[in-house]
């Protein structure tokens, strides 16, 4: 986005406005765009945080979206379970269906962590909206930009990789699949999520096409969830990030110019440590929304990886072409998606620590003692830089996804020695 163009737009609003109102409204415009997409996301969930002057309708129309995402989700777990582990005698047919299943529990246990975290996602909305507002400089305005592009970016590709995903296996591979006859001669059509109900039977005809569309919105609804806690993650991620940079831009400009300018340390040094410790505690809301649904997500993620691999390899002795196609997009989706989790909690930590080291860099020795102390206070809080956690056991960084994937393909290689 340009801030020219911004501009121009707000222009025949803004004529007589002041140059600090026309900041405030392009600074507004830039929040908002690099949230849409994760607001487009949590509102299709009900979890977008309402604020006090929503009305009834809103907070009705909320409620009413959670109660069917619930059911929806419950509509999958509990037939799926039934059929899976009642009904079903064949333990190949048995760990194909595990591992739907298994990523429609990760779906609820997210979903209902995003619900509990909702006040924290507030919390994490207004301070990035704030951040924008109170930003003046160009040079920053151009850090936050870039780093929301990214954010913006990662989660559209994300959203594409697992819809497309999710379309291929809920909508595309059941009506391709072909039909079998069972021993009392009933035809049985395949469904994405094949469940057993106690009180009714799925392969009648209005009752089968009902249960497709019911699984169809299940499917969206259980890939918006795992989209939209990838969109949260990687929006907050790259905004703290930017604002880290902003940290570190005034440190390395006092590389090498401190003896000359002992004057400006006073006013500098504070407003560095302010945004540092602001950053910092963002960087704690983010950890407080994601710490759980990343332990999740790398649990998950390592398992349905390595059965992911185990349905390939399944369809790839079967010459199934929509099978293969299937099988690789879902992979693709998994693993892009703890990829871009490692990734953003890899450029995290790096960033905390450049804080650290654009602080060491300065020639410190040669500061008057009492901004050292100012100084010392940002560098070893850097030393010990917050990032995002899976439940507080695992970091996310580009080496532990390497570890989930040669789990994964580890796990892979005792299914396939065991199933043989």
């Amino acid at each position: 986005m340009d801030i020219g163009l911004i501009s121009r737009q707000y222009s025949e609003y803004v004529t007589e406005a002041t140059s600090d109102e026309l900041t405030i409204i392009v600074s507004e415009k830039y929040a908002q765009h690099a949230l849409q997409i994760t607001r487009w996301q949590l509102k299709l969930l009900g979890i977008w945080p309402l604020s006090l002057k929503s009305s009834l309708f809103d907070r009705i129309l909320t409620n009413f979206i959670i109660m069917i995402c619930l059911f929806l989700l419950m509509f999958i777990i509990v037939p799926g379970c039934l059929f899976t582990y009642v009904k079903v005698e064949d333990l190949n047919v048995r760990i194909k269906l595990t591992g739907a299943l298994s990523f429609c529990v990760m779906a609820i246990i997210k979903y209902c962590s995003l619900l509990s975290k909702r006040q924290d996602i507030n919390n994490c909305v207004n301070h990035l909206i704030y951040d924008w507002k109170k930003i003046t400089s160009i040079n920053d305005r151009t850090i936050m930009i870039n780093s929301a592009e990214f954010g913006r970016w990662g989660s559209i590709i994300c959203a594409i990789f697992m819809y497309s995903g999710g379309i291929f296996y809920a909508v595309i591979l059941p009506c391709v699949s072909p039909t079998v006859q069972n021993d009392q001669n009933v035809t049985i059509k395949p469904l994405a999520y094949p469940s057993y109900y106690v009180w009714f039977e799925p392969q009648e005809n209005v009752t089968y096409v009902i249960i497709f569309l019911l699984h169809c919105c299940c499917a969206i609804v259980m890939h918006s969830v795992t989209s939209t806690t990838c969109s949260v993650a990687v929006v907050f991620a790259m905004h703290a990030c930017g604002q880290l940079k902003i940290v570190t831009s005034p440190l390395k400009n006092l590389i090498n110019r401190t003896s000359t300018k002992y004057q400006q340390l006073d006013e500098i040094l504070p407003d560095i440590i302010r945004h540092h410790t602001s950053t910092l505690r963002f960087i704690e809301n983010i950890e407080k929304i994601l710490n759980q649904i990343c332990l999740v997500e790398v649990g998950g993620c390592t398992l349905n990886i390595c059965f992911l691999g185990y349905y390939f390899l399944m369809e790839w002795e079967d010459n199934d072409a929509i099978g293969i196609m299937t099988y690789t997009i879902l992979l693709m989706s998994f693993t892009f998606n703890i990829f871009l989790f490692c990734y953003i909690g890899d450029l995290l930590t790096d960033e905390c620590r450049k804080v650290g080291d654009s602080t060491y860099m300065i020639n410190w020795y040669k500061i008057p003692s009492k901004n050292l102390r100012q100084l010392l206070l940002v560098f070893m809080t850097a030393q010990n830089p917050v990032t995002i956690t899976a439940g507080k056991f695992i970091d996310l960084s580009l080496k532990n996804f390497c570890t989930v994937i040669r789990t994964a393909v580890a796990y892979l290689n005792f299914l396939r020695k065991f199933m043989e």
